[in-house]
């Protein structure tokens, strides 16, 4: 039987390890075709032992998915504008598609660790992406950020990049992660929303609007925006009504005792499932195909 094979790339340090792996879990949890497997890799900004070791065992649970850790050089990112929010090593998904660049693979869906999928996202990955280097979702805070940013562009529409599928080959063939690290250093003053301001200045003209209910953003779901446009608050609606991917994109996450919103029960339920839970049952499924391409831990 010919296997389809998703590629899912996030980028964790220690801390957020148990929510990635929550993401992960999230996925697999909703996948339904049987000939899809998934290939999860994790961008690792010093991931402890005993992290690294709970995020096998979770993975390990399912027959579907393999895990493996990537190293990423550190000295392109030394300079970048940091926050207590955006560290460096949300960054690291500017390099991604260098990382994979020999692997012969068309597309990679890079997301955040502060998301939850509820649903299988076999359709979203098939989107067709020619003329494309990727396919996002508009942020929902509407910052107005290309204009204050100078840039010149036929539309002022702005994606978040905790959400990116991304074209292999044009990616590559555009040289855009220099050009990204280039814009970078040489425009420090104007990254607010740091790398997704220089993505966005690069990729502007360039990327696949989807649906808002595959990055339903904390503004979206907790109402806290409207959308200027009839149809955008249409989706905004069709959103809250039936997320297909949540972000919780706030300062306060779901795993915080300050989160009080009726999201959290999403975000749980999939923690509850992964080795970091007091919770953790490892289910009796088929056979484990498991890969790792680390030998520590």
């Amino acid at each position: 039987m010919n296997k389809e094979k998703i590629t899912v790339v996030s980028s964790s340090n220690d801390a957020f390890s148990p929510h990635v792996s929550a993401l992960f879990v999230s996925v697999l949890e909703n996948a339904k075709n049987p000939k899809v497997t998934f290939d999860f890799y994790v961008i690792d900004d010093e991931i402890s032992i005993a992290s690294k070791r709970l995020m096998r065992e979770t993975i390990k649970a399912y027959s579907n998915a393999s895990l493996y850790f990537l190293t990423i050089d550190k000295k392109y990112f030394e300079d970048v504008v940091e926050s207590d929010r955006i560290p460096q090593t949300a960054y690291y998904r500017i390099a991604i598609p260098e990382l994979f660049r020999n692997k012969g693979l068309e597309r990679i869906l890079y997301l955040d660790c502060d998301m939850i999928a509820l649903t299988d996202i076999s359709d979203l990955w098939n989107v067709d992406l020619t003329g494309y280097t990727l396919a996002a979702v508009e942020d929902a805070g509407f910052h107005h950020r290309l204009e204050k940013m100078g840039i010149e562009t036929k539309s002022n529409l702005y994606f978040n990049s905790g959400f990116m599928l991304i074209n292999m080959e044009k990616w590559l063939e555009e040289n855009i992660t220099n050009r990204v690290l280039q814009f970078i250093q040489d425009n420090p003053e104007k990254l607010r929303f740091h790398d997704q301001d220089a993505l966005n200045a690069i990729l502007h003209d360039q990327w696949l609007q989807l649906h808002p209910k595959w990055n339903a953003q904390s503004y979206i779901m907790k109402r806290e925006v409207e959308h200027p446009k009839a149809e955008g608050e249409q989706q905004y609606f069709e959103t809250r009504r039936n997320p297909q991917i949540i972000h919780y994109s706030g300062h306060i996450k779901p795993w915080s005792e300050e989160f009080i919103s009726p999201l959290k029960k999403y975000y749980q339920r999939y923690s509850d499932m992964t080795a970091f839970s007091e919770n953790f049952q490892c289910e009796k499924k088929n056979t484990t195909t498991y890969l790792s391409s680390q030998k520590s831990g």
